[in-house]
């Protein structure tokens, strides 16, 4: 990663004058002061936090429903991850859908420069951010291991270790609980059975995986603890007889599963990856399979805050993840127009979402193929287009 060469106060000047946040208009909410939807919340680019505690500097959990923002891939190591390149990111984010959050998706942060140019980011664009500690995807290899004091570190400790000494340590330590809303450890923990023991031949539900999980997440919870900053795991929980249950005459898992229950206890949220695309729904049925998945986690898993961190559909065959009808596991409609048209009736279904306490970020605005909002040459698949925040 290069160093940065802006400093953040020329930075700062820098954005001021961008007319896409100039343009940007704010959002309504009963609490001005609360971020980041209130319209008089600021981060500080001295980096001093607010005059308030974290907890009345959110916004209430009542406020959260509908659009958030975009799952933002950092996934290749070799990427432009320097702060202008994220800002821009961020100023069009906010400048065409009206973006108040990002979520990190799968970041390859083995120092701590990666958080802290998101931070400084966030921080010029008022921005809040879901923070991810996941196992890297893009294929690298063991050398990543060899630059650091522990060669037996994996890179999930890697990760976690660069994000805590961020907050402990970094320039942005106190101000961080402002900017990251949540903590997610892991992404699809279950399903890619990221934490299976040897021999477990896959089964996440196999006693000793089942404690690595477990004991993975209690002790990244405990960590995030520290700075006030709930945690949990980004997963999808229409996995019979692992996270729900049997399945029921609707095919949908009855009560929690195994791996669900032993969870349950560890967690502060519930970010959930409701993924018609992935569950061979087509695209006329891709509302009605979301609106049954987010009565099931408000039936079984009322007690816990409620984001779909992961939802999407393809404009194409999407060769990076086996999905489209040509082949792979996942089998559904996909096109520019199949695209929209699922996007626009998540958007048309805001009543449903506010009435069900249910925020979503859209998957994923750059690196994942044709799921992808952002197209190659800058322009985006839907245009003129700004998802309901309020409804």
């Amino acid at each position: 990663m290069k160093p940065i060469s802006l400093s953040f106060a020329s930075l700062a000047a820098l954005l001021s004058g961008v007319s896409g946040l100039a343009r940007f208009s704010e959002r309504s909410t009963s609490n001005p002061n609360c971020f980041p939807f209130g319209s008089q919340a600021k981060l500080n680019a001295n980096l001093q936090p607010p005059h308030v505690s974290r907890e009345e500097w959110w916004c209430p959990q009542s406020d959260f429903y509908g659009f958030l923002g975009f799952s933002f891939p950092f996934q290749f190591t070799n990427m432009d991850f320097e702060v202008a390149s994220i800002s821009s990111h961020m100023q069009q984010m906010k400048r065409q859908f009206g973006a108040t959050m990002i979520r990190m998706y799968i970041p390859e942060s083995y120092t701590t420069q990666l958080w802290e140019n998101v931070l400084e980011a966030a921080i010029l664009n008022n921005m809040g951010v879901v923070v991810q500690v996941a196992f890297p995807i893009s294929g690298n290899d063991a050398s990543i291991s060899r630059r650091h004091s522990s060669p037996q570190l994996s890179w999930e400790k890697v990760l976690e270790t660069t994000l805590f000494e961020t907050l402990a340590h970094s320039k942005y330590s106190k101000i961080a609980p402002y900017v990251i809303y949540a903590a997610e450890y892991l992404n699809e923990p279950v399903g890619d059975c990221d934490m299976c023991a040897a021999g477990s031949n896959g089964n996440a539900s196999e006693p000793a995986s089942l404690t690595n999980l477990t004991m993975g997440m209690s002790n990244f919870r405990k960590e995030m603890h520290k700075y006030g900053i709930p945690a949990g795991i980004s997963e999808d929980w229409d996995r019979p007889y692992l996270m729900s249950g049997a399945p029921g005459s609707d095919g949908l898992g009855v009560g929690l599963g195994t791996v669900g229950k032993a969870l349950e206890p560890v967690l502060d949220f519930i970010h959930a990856h409701v993924m018609a695309y992935y569950h061979n729904i087509q695209i006329d049925d891709a509302w009605t399979y979301t609106a049954n998945q987010v009565l099931w986690y408000k039936k079984y898993l009322p007690q816990f805050p409620l984001i779909i961190s992961e939802m999407m559909w393809a404009t194409g065959y999407n060769v990076l993840h086996a999905g489209g009808y040509i082949t792979g596991f996942a089998i559904a409609e996909v096109s520019e127009a199949d695209y929209t048209k699922f996007w626009k009736t998540v958007d048309a279904n805001c009543a449903f979402l506010k009435e069900h306490n249910t925020a979503y970020f859209i998957h994923a605005w750059r690196q994942q193929g044709t799921l992808n909002m952002l197209q190659n040459d800058g322009s985006v698949v839907i245009p003129n287009w700004k998802p309901k925040k309020w409804c």
